[in-house]
């Protein structure tokens, strides 16, 4: 192999994180939402109204958000972008990502404080992963329209993940 490929390895390994752990988040909700036995509905918890305008209209801006700074990222010399920190953060939110909603309807199901302190936590990890990711692309150089549009994407990816998952959801959650 020569050293001319070894640059395109880490954008092969966020690539294919972000093949796999999008496979595993969507696999994920289908996996649980088609599930006659689950309801939906309640993972909703207290949030009605106005709440619900809220999230799905952010869950709509994460998703954008989140189609602004991959492509950015696919697009950055590997030579001169983070990929490795950049791979563990990207990870960190897809992978666990897969895993809240089985948590919480286990935690439906049978709730525990350990089913609980999962749920949290793996919300948590998701949420501060999109806050490094944030800061990761805000530091990237050289400053482009590119970058800040895709800082501007992960600002709104973050403020689902982290603001609204991470720290608003569960309070609304019963417990």
């Amino acid at each position: 192999m020569s050293d001319e490929r070894v640059p395109d390895a880490p954008k092969l390994a966020f690539a294919t994180i972000n093949v796999v752990g999008g496979v595993a988040v969507l696999g994920s909700y289908v996996l649980w939402l088609s599930n006659p036995s689950n309801d939906a509905g309640a993972l909703w918890g207290s949030i009605d109204g106005a709440g619900r305008t809220l999230y799905a209209t952010s869950m709509f801006a994460a998703a954008a958000g989140y189609f602004l700074f991959v492509p950015y990222l696919l697009r950055r010399d590997a030579d001169r972008t983070p990929f490795a920190w950049i791979n563990l953060l990207l990870a960190l939110v897809l992978f666990p990502s897969a895993l809240w909603m089985p948590l919480a309807f286990e935690y439906l199901d049978g709730p525990s404080a350990a089913g609980w302190w999962a749920m949290r936590g793996t919300l948590g990890v998701v949420g501060l992963a999109s806050l490094g990711l944030v800061g990761t692309l805000a530091r990237l150089r050289p400053a482009s329209p590119g970058r800040a549009l895709a800082v501007v994407g992960a600002l709104a990816f973050t403020f689902q993940t982290l603001v609204l998952d991470a720290l608003a959801w569960p309070l609304c959650f019963p417990r």
